[in-house]
């Protein structure tokens, strides 16, 4: 027999946890309370075996090996009996067992939706919109008339046109700030004070509001009204200058 004909298959790890959890389970360890020199020596005897048959192993499975030479160190190192009260040490094993708990949840939910994907595909039916029963008919003929048609028609037509009624787009055109200017100075014509909040009240857009608040400078800027404001914010009195020769 050559070398060629012996296959050995080894079970498809995704990671070093997917290797620990192998491990544990086959040994049956509780999780919980793993003897990190049995394990140690086992994985270690798993990464040479993957090494052996020529391999590629990812640098997280020397990572994990790295990891658990270092929690069995921890055990080798001699403990302080000389102290009574020494400090609570947690126990190394943690980290590793938190992760191996989490990895295993996450292994087992990612199982069940797999197996639920291959035998309960997605599928989104639709029951029919029309029942069988309400089919068309066909028109029995000489019942119907040119003249129906052409009302049924007339009829279908004007439903439409209520349904998508016509629109249009009317635009309006701003003030200039000349024209402002002549609205304020009529205003003050008839009346000595004017309210600004008053005089836009004529108004609805942004734009002129901006024109009739610049036709107010303008004003003040020509000595032909004076304004002032009792507050910040507040509404902004207007009042004509008068001239006395």
């Amino acid at each position: 027999m050559e070398n060629d004909d012996l296959k050995l298959e080894l079970p498809n790890f995704q990671g070093p946890l997917d290797l620990l959890l192998h491990l544990i389970k086959v040994q049956e360890i509780d999780i919980y309370d793993i003897p990190i020199a049995k394990i140690t020596r086992q994985y270690m005897a798993y990464l040479q075996r993957m090494q052996s048959l020529n391999l590629q192993i990812a640098g997280e499975y020397f990572l994990m090996s790295a990891t658990l030479l270092r929690i069995k160190s921890q055990y080798l190192l001699p403990k302080n009996d000389f102290e009574d009260d020494v400090a609570y040490e947690e126990d190394p094993r943690d980290e590793l067992v938190e992760q191996l708990i989490q990895y295993s949840v996450f292994k087992k939910a990612s199982e069940y939706f797999k197996e639920r994907e291959q035998n309960v595909p997605i599928i989104v039916s639709k029951e029919p919109s029309t029942s069988s029963e309400n089919k068309l008919n066909l028109l029995p003929k000489g019942k119907i008339s040119v003249s129906d048609l052409t009302a049924a028609f007339a009829t279908v037509v004007r439903k439409q046109k209520l349904r998508q009624p016509v629109a249009a787009e009317v635009k309006l055109r701003a003030k200039s700030i000349p024209e402002m200017i002549s609205f304020l100075q009529e205003k003050l014509t008839l009346n000595q004070k004017v309210s600004f909040f008053t005089c836009l009240n004529n108004f609805s857009t942004l734009a002129d509001a901006i024109a009739l608040f610049l036709a107010t400078l303008e004003l003040c800027k020509n000595h032909q009204a004076t304004a002032w404001q009792i507050d910040n914010f507040e509404d902004i009195q207007l009042e004509k200058v008068s001239y006395n020769g």
